[in-house]
């Protein structure tokens, strides 16, 4: 009962409970189905050893809501795949101890001090989810894929997506971005021999209330005439609505980076990023109107506005394909 202040230390979660004495043969699935009881689950993770692979015999649940995890600490005799479990608050993921003082940590590092998965099943763009609209994928990767945006501003708007659930670009391993990289790269040579145009990219990473989102970033054809207009356009949208862009290529690096709006020109490597403060809340549809003034296409700025049929959506992806085959590494 009643807001505990700041509460000293804070180094417990409130939300994700650590859980021991797991058997050596269980699934997420099996862990997330076990403490559905007291909540919705967000996220499971099982812990592995880093060398063989093996499961070490305890996990991690996350729960939506505070009282869920609560109700999983002060229950008894939760049981696990026959097995009965000993639940407590998890470290909280800034302060995790694998991360030592967590203070200063990359979203990296603190995503893989405590790398919870969100369960794919609920999720919109993992690629093993139900959700999943597979007609849209146009390229899978290794670690990362491609798929036709939802009401896309132009035919060839494309999403970069991790294949792993991951919540951010800044959270991704650096294998992982470098395969985001190879992407922008060959679709950037696409667009400029094909269409005669050059690209933008942008990542929206703001606070969510559906707990973390799937990182995507929106890759948009763009006339190659505006390629050095981009960095002052993005400055000046973002003047305009009190959200300050600063020139930043190691953007990826920067320590305690946790909700973020940015945006790259493969072409040129210019590269403007906006630190959202914390408890600050951020325009939802800010970062693509941006890219649809630059088009002069402020209608389009709302995805809502450009929605497609099924049929359409299915044809645009088709002739995608079909556009970007000669470029696409993963068929090599």
């Amino acid at each position: 009962g009643g807001g505990g202040g700041g509460g000293g230390g804070g180094e417990l979660s409130k939300t994700i409970c650590h859980v021991g004495n797991l058997p050596f043969k269980v699934t997420t699935d099996a862990l997330a189905f076990a403490f559905a009881q007291c909540g919705e689950v967000v996220r499971c993770h099982l812990a592995q050893d880093r060398d063989t692979g093996k499961l070490r015999g305890f996990g991690f649940v996350e729960f939506k809501e505070e009282a869920a995890a609560r109700k999983a600490v002060e229950a008894q005799g939760i049981t696990v795949a026959g097995r009965q479990v000993r639940v407590s608050f998890a470290p909280d993921k800034s302060g995790g101890k694998r991360g030592r003082d967590g203070e200063g940590m990359t979203a990296r590092k603190r995503f893989e001090a405590h790398p919870l998965m969100m369960r794919s099943a609920d999720c919109w763009f993992c690629l093993s989810s139900p959700k999943v609209e597979k007609h849209l994928v146009v390229s899978i990767g290794d670690e990362v894929y491609l798929a036709l945006a939802k009401g896309p501003l132009v035919p060839e708007h494309v999403l970069i997506l991790p294949i792993t659930h991951y919540g951010s670009a800044s959270q991704m391993p650096d294998n992982v971005w470098e395969e985001v990289e190879k992407y922008q790269k060959s679709l950037e040579k696409c667009f400029r021999e094909k269409l005669g145009k050059t690209c933008v990219v942008y990542e929206r990473n703001t606070p969510s209330k559906a707990g973390q989102i799937h990182c995507h970033l929106q890759v948009v054809p763009i006339p190659s005439d505006l390629e050095d207009k981009i960095g002052d356009h993005v400055v000046s949208c973002g003047n305009q609505c009190n959200i300050p862009f600063e020139h930043n290529q190691n953007w990826r690096d920067e320590e305690d980076l946790e909700h973020y709006v940015v945006y790259s020109v493969p072409s040129t490597k210019a590269t403007l990023l906006h630190k959202i403060p914390p408890g600050q809340r951020h325009p939802l549809n800010f970062a693509r109107e941006v890219v649809a003034n630059l088009l002069e296409m402020p209608d389009r700025a709302d995805w809502k506005n450009c929605a497609l049929s099924l049929e359409e959506e299915t044809e645009t992806a088709s002739k995608f394909k079909e556009l970007f085959k000669d470029y696409d590494w993963s068929l090599e």
